[in-house]
Formats: structure tokens, sequence, C-alpha cells
């Protein structure tokens, strides 16, 4: 008797276990498509020459993305680069945060746009995921000439 009841409930445990698959797979299907991204800069008008702070925040699951080339405009150059990440347990769900940190130098003058930044996660079989920040206008201003210091009749400077 004690046997029959362990095979019906074994049974019934069987049964069940495909829902709980679906269950399961559609929680993580959910927790994957849960993924935020932004990107700000500090300044939106500079002067040539002039550092912008470009940060692009990301969070949720953002594991496999992959981080993209910032395609910057013809004239700018990236002087530094940081990345940061951070893990977080909120309700019982685990979420990572990567802060990736540019700092661009524009070398000529004119209205720019940075972005749109695309992130693509290529594992996935049917439909690659991707997140896309916005663009972001940047004018760069063409930096005011000091007067040339001119020598005086003594060949002398005085400063």
């Amino acid at each position: 008797m004690p046997f029959e009841r362990l095979t019906i409930k074994a049974q019934e445990a069987l049964r069940a276990a495909p829902l709980a698959a679906l269950i399961f797979s559609i929680g993580s299907v959910a927790w994957a498509a849960n993924i935020t991204v932004s990107a700000s800069v500090d300044k939106t008008t500079v002067d040539i020459g002039a550092p912008i702070q470009l940060t692009i925040k990301l969070s949720g699951d953002v594991g496999g993305l992959q981080v993209p080339d910032l395609g910057l405009p013809e004239g700018w150059t990236v002087a530094a680069r940081s990345q940061s990440s951070s893990f977080s347990v909120r309700g019982g769900a685990v979420e990572r945060a990567v802060e990736l940190l540019f700092v661009l130098v524009p070398h000529q003058a004119g209205t720019f746009q940075l972005g749109p930044f695309t992130f693509v996660r290529p594992e996935d079989k049917k439909e690659p995921q991707q997140v896309q920040t916005e663009p972001m206008t940047i004018t760069v201003n063409k930096t005011a000439v000091p007067p040339a210091l001119q020598a005086p009749q003594g060949g002398r400077f005085t400063l």
C-alpha cells in the first residue's frame, strides 16, 4: 500500500513537471527581456578640445550583451574609458547593472549626433535581443583664440 501511494505521487509529479518547466521558462524569458539602457552626456555644448563625459547605463539581464562600436563622428576621439558593475537583489530577483563611461574630445566645430547606441545579445537563437539608446545632439564651438603676444621694441617680453 505505501509503495502504491509513492507510485501515484511520482506519477502526479511527472505530470506536473512539464507545467513547472513551462512556468520556469516563461519566467526566464520575461527576466531576459527586462533590460533597460540609457545614455547621457554631462554637457551638450562645448568648445573644440574640451572633454565630454558620455555615460551609458545598462541594467537587468545584461549578461552576453556586446558593447557596440561607438561610431563617433569624424574628428572625435575617445580620451578615456572605464566600466563599473554592480549586483543587487530586490524581491528575490537578482539585477545586474553596468555603467560604461567614455571621455570624448571633439576636434572640430559643428553640431554632431552621438548615438543611438545599440546593444545586441547574439546568442539568442530565434531572434537576437537588442536594446537601443536615444541619440544626443552636441554642439561644438570654435575656441576663442587669444590675441598673439607682440614683442616690445626692445626685444624683451613683459608679463
